[in-house]
């Protein structure tokens, strides 16, 4: 060891020595690859062409590379959640030019029953709506209060409230949005002028009390701050950055994972239950299996949660089967199997109501709802195994989508495909398969077959799914026009959206048999028109959709 020690002491020694950098630097030039000669007089020339028209093309591709692609919005569907206005509901979707004028570019628009709002590349939130008397916006938002100077990446919408979350996972909110857009196109329409339409609009925000907020030394540490957050149109659900669920709103059906007083009188699948409010958040308790809550999806009086591990549980009302626990209605009759003492086995075809797999089951004068989390029954499967645990799902107001992979496990990213399974109400063909029932358990959409979906919007009775592919498909209803497809009918089944074409009444006649058969004449509609560029956003309020689209410059 004092051998080893005093040879390395020797060695610090002659590499600091002068003898050691010569001989160093003799061995590096001996290394060192002979010099060229230099260039005769016309080959330098030519280099020194072939240089000036690099230094001539550089700045040409350099302007070309940094181009960034423009951003087109289209909106359409209920009037007063138009931005800028218009004579009535727009059918087909309509670009707002207003938007082109902004070079952050937009992170996400959103909508309410009456009102709109959007946040910008830069975090600054926009604002309009219809008042009494006259149009709002969009306009820039002036925000007041503990929430100015703050820079925005998410903003949702419920009936009265903008719901806002900073980078940092800080919540805040801006109530009252109805009562100050009627002041603010008062204040418009008057004589005098005195408030531009272009003005910012103040609007006072609060840091929503009883949330985790981050703290000074949380960018170190790492804090409990909100990660992401669900807002329905009467109660919210928020996920912190821990994994755990905070909810606060409306709760008369446990929506809010807390249980709800009793009420007199039966509560069965078609009564309708008194008001009743959590008022603080509140973190909601899940079963021991569970893991940390990794995102959640708010419908009109339902909460859906997935944790890290892939589970779904849900909880709130459960009337039209939308929590995905199965069938589990009651149907006030005697429900036994209807063959009597003859076994179901014998018979074949398929199983009883009895015999279907269900999570929970209510009687007829029970009240239909779950105020805990319970985790979701699995889809049906029919010659193929069990489905994935769903990526991420989507809530309307009474039904629940949930996104599972149906490609082998084997497949590469870029050949996986994936299915939507909806269940709840189906009236208006919110459920994507079709009419015959009137809700439904866990059945897929109708989407192509082979197909990826990678974003998936709901509103109170439409969806809209976008393919990795580029297309962009809608159903359910369309009374204010939401679907995007010229008319206001209900569509069961998916239907592509596009925009609108030059004569969308414009049928002809073709004849598609093949030459010497005899004529077989088929109704051709109008040339489908597809959105320019390629869609980056999609997002369905109450009866609003809209879309994000990234333009190239040429």
């Amino acid at each position: 060891r004092a051998r080893l020690w005093g040879a390395a002491s020797a060695m610090r020694a002659a590499w600091r020595s002068r003898q050691a950098w010569k001989a160093a630097w003799g061995s590096c030039a001996r290394l060192a690859p002979p010099r060229l000669p230099l260039p005769s007089a016309p080959a330098a020339a030519a280099l020194a062409s072939l240089g000036a028209l690099a230094l001539a093309e550089g700045p040409v591709h350099a302007k070309q590379s940094s181009e960034q692609p423009k951003q087109q919005v289209y909106v359409w569907g209920r009037v007063q959640s138009i931005p800028g206005g218009a004579p009535g509901d727009v059918l087909w979707p309509k670009r707002v030019e207003w938007f082109e004028g902004n070079k952050a570019g937009w992170r996400k628009i959103s909508f309410g029953p009456s009102f709109g709002c959007a946040v910008d590349g830069a975090g600054k939130l926009y604002i309009w709506g219809e008042g009494d008397e006259d149009v709002v916006g969009p306009v820039a938002l002036d925000v007041q209060g503990e929430g100015r100077g703050r820079a925005f990446v998410d903003v949702q919408c419920s009936a009265d409230k903008i719901i806002a979350l900073t980078g940092r996972g800080q919540v805040f909110m801006i109530g009252d949005v109805e009562d100050a857009l009627r002041k603010r196109a008062a204040a418009q329409a008057a004589e005098a002028g005195a408030t531009p339409r272009e003005a910012p609009m103040p609007m006072a925000a609060a840091a929503m009390p009883g949330l985790p907020a981050p703290g000074s030394m949380s960018w170190l540490f790492g804090g409990n701050s909100i990660k992401q957050m669900g807002i329905g149109l009467e109660h919210a659900a928020f996920v912190t950055r821990k994994g755990e669920l905070y909810t606060v709103g409306g709760n008369e059906w446990g929506q809010c994972g807390v249980k709800p007083p009793k009420q007199r009188g039966p509560m069965g699948a078609l009564e309708e239950r008194s008001r009743v409010e959590v008022m603080t958040p509140t973190k909601v308790e899940f079963p021991p299996e569970a893991g940390p809550i990794e995102s959640v999806s708010v419908g009109g009086r339902h909460t859906v949660a997935l944790d890290t591990r892939g589970h779904a549980f849900s909880f709130g009302d459960d009337r039209r089967i939308q929590l995905g626990l199965g069938d589990t209605r009651s149907q006030g009759a005697d429900e036994r199997n209807s063959y009597g003492v003859i076994r179901q086995e014998v018979l074949g075809g398929r199983d009883t109501k009895q015999d279907r797999k269900r999570v929970a089951s209510y009687r007829y004068y029970d009240p239909h709802m779950q105020h805990s989390p319970v985790k979701t029954a699995e889809p049906s499967v029919y010659n193929r195994p069990p489905y994935p645990p769903p990526s991420f799902v989507a809530c309307g107001e009474d039904f629940t989508i949930a996104v599972h992979r149906d490609s082998p496990d084997w497949f590469s990213k870029d050949q996986e495909t994936n299915v939507l399974i909806c269940t709840g109400e189906n009236g208006d063909g919110q459920c994507g398969r079709g009419l015959q029932e009137q809700q439904q358990s866990w059945t897929p959409v109708r989407l192509p077959k082979r197909s990826r979906t990678e974003a998936v919007a709901c509103g109170q009775a439409h969806c809209l799914a976008l393919l990795t592919t580029g297309d962009l498909f809608a159903w359910g209803a369309s009374l204010q026009g939401q679907l995007g497809n010229g008319k206001r009918a209900t569509k069961a089944k998916p239907i592509k959206v596009g925009l609108r074409p030059e004569d969308p009444d414009k049928v002809e006649t073709k004849n598609i048999s093949a030459p010497g058969d005899t004529p077989e004449y088929k109704a051709i509609g109008p040339e489908f028109v597809p959105f320019p560029g390629r869609i980056v956003s999609v997002t369905c309020g109450f009866r609003n959709s809209a879309v994000i689209c990234e333009v190239p410059p040429s």
